[in-house]
């Protein structure tokens, strides 16, 4: 038997901070500034990048391409008109266990209808 490797994908808002600070605007740009500054991505994190910072990305649906990254107009993140007008704790975790279904729900029906389109798979 194989060796079993334990993964997760973890969603992570990635951010540039070259230059935010006024003692960085002189600092070196690394050479494996993929995109050039301000243009963050799996290879600051994977370099360990000085500029890199980070976030978790809660309650998000995305579409990752070839490198894992998230285009601006391919995720869906709970929040803004999403969230309930008048705060409620209690309203909060009902609307996002409903997003949460819903996101489930919507990947199933994705990997179906591709599976379907695809040809992939006989019906």
């Amino acid at each position: 038997m194989g060796i079993v490797i334990p993964f997760n994908h973890v969603i992570v808002e990635v951010h540039c901070l070259y230059g935010l600070v006024e003692s960085q605007e002189d600092g070196t740009i690394p050479e494996y500034c993929r995109y050039g500054v301000k243009n963050p991505g799996f290879h600051c994190l994977k370099n360990n990048c000085p500029y890199v910072g980070h976030a978790p990305a809660s309650h998000e649906i995305a579409f990752s391409g070839d490198n894992g990254e998230v285009e601006n107009e391919d995720w869906i993140g709970f929040g803004g008109d999403m969230e309930p007008e008048i705060y409620s704790e209690i309203k909060d975790v009902e609307l996002k266990e409903l997003w949460k279904e819903v996101c489930k729900e919507k990947i199933q029906e994705a990997y179906a209808e591709y599976m379907l389109r695809s040809k992939l798979k006989e019906e």
